[in-house]
């Protein structure tokens, strides 16, 4: 079972890391609203076609230990392995294609410099505005948001697919 689980992991891992990639790629060199949706089917959609096919498996294979505690446990250790593998991605991209990242955090600095009515905000205050920006840009805060996502994300998503499934809720 733990074969399995990693190996869903990491190609569904990899599935997300390659929509973190191209949106990546294509925002920092055509910045668009419409690419906005590329993140959401990385972050949400992949996960949850991930947890549905291998709880799946998981009910097929043995339908009578199929409890809701475990498909919770299981999809819940799948997002965190698919998390991770979008983490180790953003990490790679940090430290040999950093370029695309300082044009994100740029365009995302452009972003809120328009957006901010200046005279509401003091020096010091849009200072630490665009610091909080360039922050969430680095390796520890991408890592510590990737799981922290991901653990909610497999949590719920989980339980609603078990829901789904009909997983059992005690034993006989």
């Amino acid at each position: 079972m733990s074969k399995k689980l990693l190996i869903y992991g990491l190609a569904f891992g990899s599935a997300a890391a390659a929509m973190s990639y191209i949106y990546m790629q294509n925002y920092a060199l055509r910045p668009s609203n419409k690419l906005q949706i590329i993140p959401l089917i990385g972050e949400f959609l992949i996960p949850l076609i991930a947890m549905t096919l291998f709880l799946r498996m998981v009910k097929k294979s043995n339908p009578e230990e199929f409890f809701i505690g475990k498909a919770i446990f299981l999809g819940f250790f799948l997002s965190i392995i698919i998390s991770s593998s979008v983490s180790l991605f953003f990490s790679f991209m940090v430290q040999y294609n950093p370029d695309i990242i300082n044009i994100l955090i740029e365009q995302k600095l452009q972003n809120v410099r328009k957006g901010i009515a200046h005279e509401k905000l003091n020096a010091k205050e849009i200072l630490e505005l665009e610091n909080g920006i360039r922050q969430t840009y680095t390796v520890s805060y991408q890592f510590k948001e990737e799981l922290f996502l991901g653990a909610s994300r497999g949590l719920f998503l989980s339980a609603i697919i078990a829901l789904f499934l009909r997983a059992k809720s005690s034993k006989p």
